[in-house]
């Protein structure tokens, strides 16, 4: 049934328009795109390309034992002096003209990102197959092609299972999901800096989507982990469900946050900015105690808001100092409040805005809610 609905998605890309119109058999349909540099600094691009009549193969012989599978996708790689140049080079690997407007996933390796990303997303931009809606992430630690390559048991497409996680882990508020539409809007904005969810690659099979990249001016300059990328997703305003586990007398609780909002602020004074504001208010319930002692007294449920706001706040300000220490990139924003409530200032500014933000106190303030305790008020474990 997935290999159906793959297909059903695939094919209306090749049904629009008439004058363009080609055959399904005389194309290679493009899922992954992975664009990288090289140390004599050409353009390395990799597709991952799916193969329909392998797909179908693959589809009937499930639950067959003993039927020999073709593989529904391969991977090929090319260098050139352009992205353009690599693609059309490619030719003479491939068989078949690429289809791009199949892509679900692309993959920036880091090398190309060290030196920026404005000449991959020129192409991107220029070429009207591109699927907007792909996901985009940074390869960390690895190429473009050592993330295509794998061979994931748990989805026979590995564009698809990378998609997956990049879905998942965004629920859990641990990756910032980015799509090339995204990209497009912020690359040019000079109120945010851009940032990119990254992957890494764990062994053969599997992969990680944890983490963000940090850009500055379109390149990149480093990373957050997957707590400091929650801290930042709390003060944009993208978290809506996550579990925080915080320390409790004897054992942990793992809170699980439901709704949360999160504001940012620059104060002004005598026409100047003299501190960056951060408000963030959540809701959420107890989700799991491994501790002793039962929550009954009506301070207990006081104690965890505030434990709670604690923690949060925490993952708030490590997200801060790397932006503002160590990157000098203003990732959160705070330059969009700035342009809009005090223009004059800023258009006097906001080429030195980046260094202004990173010399910037803050304060962070946190409200949290605790609704519910679940079923019960003691925990399962008994004192000895």
């Amino acid at each position: 049934m997935k290999i159906k609905i793959i297909i059903l998605l695939i094919l209306p890309a090749l049904l629009t328009g008439c004058w363009d119109n080609v055959d399904l058999i005389d194309i290679n349909l493009v899922t992954a795109l992975g664009i990288d540099k090289s140390e004599d600094g050409k353009i390395i691009v990799t597709v991952q390309v799916i193969e329909p009549a392998a797909l179908q193969s693959t589809s009937s012989s499930q639950g067959k034992v003993g039927m020999a599978q073709t593989k529904p996708v391969f991977v090929e790689s090319y260098k050139g002096e352009t992205i353009s140049d690599a693609l059309i080079s490619m030719k003479a690997m491939v068989d078949k003209r690429l289809f791009l407007s199949t892509v679900q996933v692309i993959i920036l390796g880091e090398k190309l990102c060290r030196e920026g990303v404005n000449e991959a997303l020129d192409f991107l931009h220029r070429d009207y197959q591109v699927e907007y809606l792909a996901d985009v992430l940074v390869a960390r630690g690895c190429s473009p092609k050592d993330i295509l390559k794998i061979q994931p048991e748990m989805d026979v497409i590995p564009a698809m299972y990378i998609k997956g996680t990049i879905e998942n882990t965004e629920l859990r508020a641990k990756v910032k999901r980015t799509m090339l539409v995204e990209l497009f809007k912020d690359i040019e904005n000079k109120c945010r800096q851009i940032t990119i969810g990254q992957i890494t690659k764990e062994n053969e099979k599997t992969v990680n989507t944890e983490g963000t990249a940090v850009f500055k001016d379109g390149k990149l300059v480093g990373w957050l982990n997957q707590y400091e990328t929650r801290g930042f997703l709390f003060v944009t305003d993208r978290v809506k469900n996550t579990i925080i586990t915080i320390p409790m007398a004897n054992g942990k609780m793992s809170i699980r946050v439901l709704n949360s909002r999160g504001k940012m602020d620059v104060k002004f004074k005598n026409g100047r900015p003299y501190r960056l504001s951060i408000y963030v208010d959540l809701e959420g319930n107890i989700a799991e105690y491994t501790g002793k002692k039962v929550l009954d007294a009506p301070t207990d449920m006081h104690t965890l808001q505030m434990t709670l706001s604690e923690e949060v706040k925490k993952e708030i300000a490590m997200a801060l100092r790397k932006a503002q220490k160590e990157y000098s990139s203003d990732i959160f924003g705070f330059g969009k409040i700035v342009h809009k409530y005090h223009p004059q200032y800023w258009k006097q500014t906001m080429d030195q805005w980046n260094d202004i933000f990173s010399s910037l106190p803050t304060e962070i303030v946190i409200k949290s809610r605790i609704r519910r305790s679940g079923l019960i008020k003691s925990p399962m474990t008994k004192d000895e």
